[in-house]
């Protein structure tokens, strides 16, 4: 069984009563940060088990919960300094150019009409 609990004082919705329903995200990105609330204009059980849908039991809570919400900044992003080892340790291969048995290779000059300008 399902339970939808008021996002602002947690009061539990009973089956014959009217809520109000809406998504509300946030998006926190390198540059800026934003928030935003959709509020259904009827209760939208689809939208009501969303993952980032809000239920509220009264227009006041509603009211409360969004007064919160934006009075407070956007989180920032919070960075720290990690050392990360190399996965693969740096490889150098050395090798040597041999002919192959049974091939000559001659090079061909051509001639170019065309001077180099310095």
């Amino acid at each position: 069984m399902l339970q939808f609990l008021c996002d602002y004082c947690r009061y539990a919705k009973q089956p014959e009563e009217a809520w109000i329903n809406g998504i509300a995200a946030e998006n926190v990105g390198t540059r800026a940060a934003r928030r935003e609330v959709i509020i259904d204009p009827a209760w939208c059980y689809e939208r009501a088990v969303h993952p980032f849908a809000v239920h509220f039991c009264s227009v006041e809570c509603k009211d409360s919960f969004l007064a919160e919400l934006f009075r407070e900044p956007p989180g920032a992003l919070e960075a720290e300094q990690v050392e990360v080892p190399p996965a693969v340790p740096a490889r150098v291969v050395h090798g040597e150019r041999k002919p192959v048995s049974g091939y000559s290779r001659k090079r061909k000059t051509v001639a170019s009409s065309k001077t180099r300008k310095s």
